[in-house]
C-alpha cells in the first residue's frame, strides 16, 4: 500500500509544508519527503517500477585455471588436445592462472597480442644462432583458443556476463609447398636410409593417398579393403568429422602389402608422431629439401593430381574437403588447362589471317615461345 500525504508544521515561527510518500514492501516501510506533490508522485512511481524489476542475477565466474580444466574435459575427444593443453599453459603463464575470466578484457588481450607480435625467438646456439620474430600463425593460435574459451564461458557455460566482441586474428600468408618428382625420389631414398624402418612406408603411403598424418597413424587393418581398393575412414578420424573412403592406387596398395602382419591391429605400429619425428626431420635434411613439413606430402598428392589434369572436383573428393574453396588453392597448378582455355578465345572474333601469320613468323625468327606471348592482330 502506497500513499502520499501533505504534512504541515511550524519551525522557527514559520509554517512549513512537505509531501511524503510511504510504502510497505515485504514488511519494510520506506518513506521519503519532497517539497511538491508532483516530485513525490514521480519518485513513488519510480520506486514501484524498481520493485517490479527482477533482482540482478549474479553471474558466477571462473578462473582461467578452472576454465581450462573445464575446456579440456569438454574437448577430450579432440585430436589436437595435446596442442591445446600446451597453449593453455602458455595463456595461464601470461594472464595468471588465478585470474577471473571477467578480468581478461579486450584491452588486456590487445596488449598480449602486441607483445607477441614484437617478440623475438632465438634459433640455434652460439655463432650460428639467429633471431626471428614469431610467425603470424604462432600469434594467432593461442588467440583463437582464448577467443573460443571465452565464448564458451559466455554462451554455453553461463559463467561470463559478456565475451570480448572484437578479438581479431591477423591474416596468415597462404603456404603451399609441394615436391617435384625428383625431390620425392630423393626424399624416399633418404627415408630408406633411416634407422626407422617404418618411415619410408609412412611417407610413401602419405604421398599416394593424400591422407593426413593423424588419419594414417590411427588407421586399423579392419578399415582396409584391399580387394575393393579403398580405406574406410571413420568420422572421428577425419578433420571434418565426416566418414570418407580413400581410394588406393598400386603404390599405396603395395605399402599395405608390405605392412601386413597377422594379428596386428594398426597398419602402423606406433600411433604417436614422436616415434617418427626425429627420423623424418633427419631424412628431410639428408634429402636437402628445404621448408618442408609432413603435411606437405598431402599438398604434393593434390598438386600432382591437378598437374595430371584431374578436375578440381575429383581432387576435392580425394582430399575429403568439405567445400571446393579449400581445393581451389591448387587451381593455379593446372597451367596446361589454363593455356588451353585462353587458346579457345582465338577464334571468338574474326582475325586478319595474313597479319597473324606474319606475327607468328616474326616470333619464330626471334626464337620466342609461341603460345606464351600474346599475339595482337587487327580485326
Amino acid at each position: 500500500m502506497a500513499t502520499i500525504r501533505k504534512r504541515t508544521w511550524t519551525y522557527a515561527g514559520r509554517k512549513r509544508t512537505a509531501y511524503e510518500f510511504s510504502i510497505v514492501h515485504e514488511g519494510k516501510l520506506s518513506r521519503k519527503q519532497f517539497p511538491t506533490r508532483a516530485e513525490a508522485q514521480d519518485e513513488l512511481d519510480k520506486f514501484k517500477d524498481d520493485l517490479k524489476r527482477p533482482a540482478p542475477v549474479e553471474v558466477p565466474t571462473l578462473t582461467l585455471e578452472a576454465a581450462s580444466r573445464r575446456y579440456l574435459a569438454a574437448k577430450s575427444r579432440k585430436r589436437s588436445l595435446t596442442e591445446d593443453e600446451r597453449m593453455l599453459e602458455h595463456l595461464k603463464d601470461h594472464f595468471g592462472k588465478d585470474t577471473a575470466l571477467a578480468e581478461i578484457t579486450a584491452g588486456r588481450i590487445s596488449q598480449y597480442k602486441t607483445r607477441r607480435l614484437a617478440a623475438v625467438r632465438t634459433i640455434g646456439k652460439g655463432e650460428k644462432a639467429i633471431e626471428r620474430r614469431l610467425s603470424i600463425a604462432s600469434v594467432n593460435r593461442p588467440l583463437a583458443l582464448l577467443r573460443h574459451l571465452l565464448r564458451l564461458a559466455h554462451e554455453e557455460w553461463g559463467v561470463l556476463a559478456a565475451a570480448p566482441k572484437r578479438l581479431k586474428l591477423d591474416r596468415e600468408p597462404r603456404r603451399l609447398r609441394w615436391l617435384r618428382p625428383e625431390e620425392a625420389v630423393r626424399l624416399l631414398e633418404a627415408c630408406r636410409q633411416s634407422k626407422n624402418s617404418d618411415l619410408v612406408n609412412l611417407v610413401e603411403f602419405a604421398l599416394f593417398t593424400g591422407m593426413r598424418q593423424g588419419e594414417i597413424l590411427s588407421l586399423k587393418w579392419q578399415q582396409v579393403e584391399r580387394a575393393c581398393g579403398v580405406v574406410a575412414l571413420e568420422a572421428d578420424q577425419t578433420k571434418t568429422d565426416e566418414a570418407r573412403q580413400v581410394r588406393l592406387n598400386a603404390r599405396s596398395d603395395a605399402v599395405l602389402a608390405r605392412r601386413w602382419k597377422d594379428g596386428a591391429e594398426y597398419v602402423f605400429e606406433s600411433q604417436n608422431w614422436s616415434h617418427y619425428q626425429s627420423a623424418w626431420e633427419a631424412a628431410v635434411r639428408r634429402a636437402k629439401i628445404m621448408n618442408f613439413r609432413f603435411h606437405d606430402l598431402r599438398h604434393t598428392f593434390a598438386s600432382w593430381l591437378v598437374q595430371k589434369g584431374r578436375p578440381l572436383k575429383e581432387v576435392q573428393e580425394a582430399l575429403g574437403h568439405r567445400t571446393l574453396t579449400m581445393t581451389l588453392r591448387y587451381a593455379h597448378l593446372s597451367a596446361d588447362n589454363l593455356r588451353a582455355a585462353v587458346a579457345s578465345l582465338e577464334d571468338v572474333i574474326p582475325s586478319d589471317g595474313a597479319r597473324l601469320a606474319q606475327d607468328i613468323r616474326t616470333l619464330r625468327d626471334q626464337n620466342l615461345p609461341i603460345g606464351e606471348i600474346v599475339v595482337t592482330s587487327r580485326v
